[in-house]
């Protein structure tokens, strides 16, 4: 039964659908393509369901609906003729319909400058920081939907989709005149419309050209594509008052911000919204700061008027509040509600009484609220709230500090006792138990101490009741004492300052040192220690230390002297062994077999030794020339600073240096005891009288130098012609000045001297008026000296001496007169 019934019904189905087709082709030839309008052949295209196909699928679907070849020419010739943008919307397939949805463009609104916020006010008004933080704008946003209630106006650019049967979109701008032209429909008015009054009114224009709307197979949807703008003007106590140009989806409080909100009399309770001469709200901008109410924020219209009215009741709160401010008051608020405002009261801020300063007629008032008035407390105009800090006090504390794991603040409530405080702070083992402090406040605030034994107090001989802000002081052993130390100096690794420790050996604190140097003596250590006498003893002594010697050596079985214990600022030093001695070496340069470095055997070695050791002179070298380079103390120590400091000192004094260098530079004075200079040797003299007085005994980093033998001389200063002459046996002074053009006109004769080759200065001698040069060898350098040119007196000079003249005179006047 039931197949029955089913396939009684598909063949109805199937009777019905060929019926209309039948239908369809019986009326198809008697439509004439020609005599239809635009109106008309569109309304046929849309019964055939023509849109959206290719010329191909097009005419596949006009055969399908009857139409014959002929009326399908004509059609395709009237498709033709229509407008371009509608043939556009017919040819183009349903799929390949693009995106046309295109981001709203944001309307840049011009802010003028603002005037100097005045920097003196350290409170500002409660919510002006909102017109100052650069995050929180209020712009609209551009990209939500469009609101239902939004009145297009002129320059809204329309988007309207038209789809399902028919598939095209617009995108119209409301003209001056608050029209839309829809292609093929002529002038929509739709300005002052809302979105949705919009809609139902082009559904039912469009659907005089688009018959599917009715049926429902073409719905119709209108939004806003890109806003327009419109202009409202800001007066009142506005920071920035004008009219402005913003988006149409803008609120009241965008246009607050943008204007930078009231100013410093400003109210921020009462602001009007006015349009078209009426008052349309009255917004609380405490409502959105304090309820986050923003149901009075409006959309904003063309010609809008924003008014800000001056505060009528300005409190000022500060102190310890969450958040001091200058606070508008409404009649019916109290202090109450300006506390709630700020946040409460700030953690540290005293809750039992406000402070409130009041200006009167002509004084001002102080008035002193509990907090459980707060409520019926009213406000005046110029109040001034001042919330206290809790005064810096405890009502129970006591505090241990010193020599414990568990130092700082307690209750009393729960500590009542000293020996209660000292088994909860647990005193350190080196806590000083013979004695320790207790400061305590007396009534009038002055402190006391009490002393007290940790022992004794611990083991309930005795104990203290505490009372409120005392302060318990308990010290270590090693504060009330000097710190113990031990010195070791001398040939150690690390010679120092080390803390001392109870049964310290002197080989413990060698270990500490690092070891000894390779050149210590361990037979003769010497440790002295301070005189300390424990019995106070007021009787002076001539001793100053206790000298003791101790052997550390593998060789001494004393074990007195190897477990020697040290005391407290013992000073261990080490001697430096007698026979232990490090390589001394010099270098001999020039002309001998051997040049190099040697290391002296003993200090009683001489050049003449050296110069064996060397292999002797080559034949070139020669002995006249040679020169000893030595450093400046040679036969001191590098490590002898002290010595070489004074000598340095001394010269300076003596040169003049001293004057214009008060102290002297640690690294001149190392520089001074590095500085080599020349020795003069005769080394012809040495090799043939060896161990003589000339022949020197060496230092260490002496450089002994062997010229080869010389064939020219010099002349250099006060000579016409300073030049190299070439030796000749038998040269002398003179032939040598001959050979440079003689002396010149400001040459200092007498002074003349001359420098050879192995260092020896020797200056001309001078004997009535005969003058005896010194003698020429080869290398010889001759010098000539300029004279220093005679200083004329000065003024004061010659009339200092003519005064003086004239005295002396007068003088012998008057000891001749008084002879007479």
């Amino acid at each position: 039964m039931r197949n029955f019934l089913y396939t009684a019904f598909i063949s109805c189905l199937l009777f019905i659908n060929c019926f209309a087709v039948a239908e369809l082709k019986a009326q198809a030839p008697s439509v004439n393509i020609e005599n239809l309008t635009d109106q008309q052949l569109i309304i046929l295209m849309s019964q055939y369901q023509l849109y959206g196909l290719s010329e191909l699928e097009m005419e596949m679907r006009a055969r399908e609906k009857g139409l014959t070849g002929d009326q399908i020419n004509q059609l395709k010739k009237r498709m033709a003729l229509l407008d371009p943008s509608l043939m556009k919307e017919i040819n183009t397939p349903t799929k390949n319909t693009p995106d046309v949805y295109e981001p709203r463009t944001k309307i840049n609104t011009k802010i003028p400058s603002a005037p100097k916020a005045d920097s003196s006010r350290s409170l500002k008004p409660f919510g002006a920081s909102i017109f100052e933080n650069d995050n929180l704008s209020f712009e609209p946003n551009l990209n939500i939907a469009t609101p239902q209630n939004y009145i297009i106006g002129v320059n809204d650019q329309l988007n309207i989709d038209v789809y399902g049967v028919s598939d095209i979109t617009k995108k119209l701008k409301v003209t001056p005149e608050g029209e839309i032209r829809f292609p093929n429909l002529g002038p929509v008015k739709v300005a002052g419309l809302s979105i949705d009054d919009a809609r139902i009114k082009l559904r039912k224009a469009l659907s005089k050209i688009y018959p599917g709307i009715a049926s429902g197979a073409v719905s119709v949807q209108v939004s806003i594509s890109q806003i327009r703008s419109i202009r409202v003007t800001l007066i009142g106590e506005i920071v920035r008052p004008g009219n402005y140009d913003i988006s149409s989806l803008s609120t009241l409080m965008n246009a607050l911000y943008v204007s930078g909100g009231p100013n410093q009399i400003g109210s921020f309770r009462n602001i009007e919204l006015v349009r078209n001469g009426k008052t349309l709200v009255h917004f609380d901008l405490y409502d959105f700061l304090l309820k986050s109410d923003l149901t009075k924020n409006l959309l904003l219209q063309d010609g809008d008027i924003i008014r800000v009215n001056p505060y009528q009741t300005r409190v000022t709160l500060k102190g310890a509040v969450k958040k001091p401010a200058l606070f508008d008051v409404n009649p019916t608020e109290s202090a109450a509600d300006i506390l709630r405002f700020a946040g409460g009261f700030a953690d540290i801020g005293y809750k039992e009484m406000i402070r409130v300063t009041r200006l009167g007629m002509r004084n001002k008032e102080i008035l002193s609220v509990k907090a459980a008035l707060l409520n019926n407390f009213k406000l005046m105009p110029g109040d001034t709230l001042v919330v206290d800090t809790l005064a810096n006090m405890f009502t129970n504390r006591v505090c241990i500090h010193g020599a414990v794991y568990y130092g700082g603040a307690y209750g009393i409530a729960e500590l009542p006792t000293l020996k209660d405080l000292l088994l909860a702070a647990k005193p350190k083992e080196d806590a000083f138990i013979n004695l320790a402090l207790l400061r305590r406040l007396k009534p009038d605030f002055t402190p006391e101490f009490i002393n007290f034994n940790i022992n004794d107090v611990l083991n309930g001989v005795s104990n203290i009741n505490l009372i409120r802000e005392d302060s318990i002081q308990i010290f270590r052993i090693s504060e009330l004492r000097e710190k113990y130390t031990v010195t070791i100096n001398g040939e150690v690794n690390n010679p120092g300052i080390f803390n001392f420790s109870d049964n310290m050996r002197a080989q413990d604190l060698v270990l500490m040192a690092n070891g000894y140097k390779d050149g210590a003596s361990l037979q003769k250590m010497e440790i002295s220690r301070r005189l300390r006498t424990a019995n106070f003893s007021q009787k002076d002594s001539a001793v100053y230390s206790v000298i003791k010697e101790i052997d550390l050596s593998a060789a001494n079985s004393n074990l007195g002297d190897l477990n020697f214990k040290l005391s407290p600022f013992d000073i261990v030093s080490v001697r430096k062994s007698p026979i232990y001695k490090e390589q001394i070496s010099v270098t001999i340069e020039g002309e001998v077999i051997y040049p190099g470095a040697y290391t002296l055997s003993g200090n009683a070695e001489r050049i003449s030794d050296l110069l064996k050791r060397a292999g002797g002179l080559k034949q070139k070298g020669f002995a006249g020339g040679a020169v000893l380079i030595r450093k400046t103390y040679g036969n001191i120590s590098d490590n002898d600073a002290t010595l070489v400091n004074t000598k340095t000192n001394l010269i300076n004094t003596q040169s003049g240096l001293a004057a214009n260098n008060q102290t002297t530079d640690a690294s001149n004075t190392n520089n001074l005891s590095k500085e080599l200079k020349p020795v003069g040797i005769r080394l012809d003299q040495i090799l043939t009288n060896p161990g003589s007085a000339e022949d020197l005994f060496l230092l260490e980093g002496d450089i002994l130098k062997v010229p080869k033998e010389l064939q020219t001389i010099q002349t250099f200063g006060a000579v016409n012609v300073p030049k190299q002459i070439v030796y000749y046996e038998g040269i002398s002074f003179r032939d040598a000045l001959r050979e440079s053009g003689r002396f010149s006109l400001n040459a200092s004769r007498k002074n003349a001297y001359v420098i050879h080759p192995n260092g020896q200065v020797r200056k001309t001698r001078n004997f009535l008026f005969i003058r005896s040069y010194p003698d020429i060898k080869p290398g010889t350098e001759i010098y000539i000296p300029v004279k220093r040119p005679k200083q004329k007196l000065s003024t004061g000079e010659v009339v200092g001496i003519f005064s003086s003249l004239t005295s002396l005179v007068s003088i012998l006047i008057v000891l001749i007169n008084t002879r007479k």
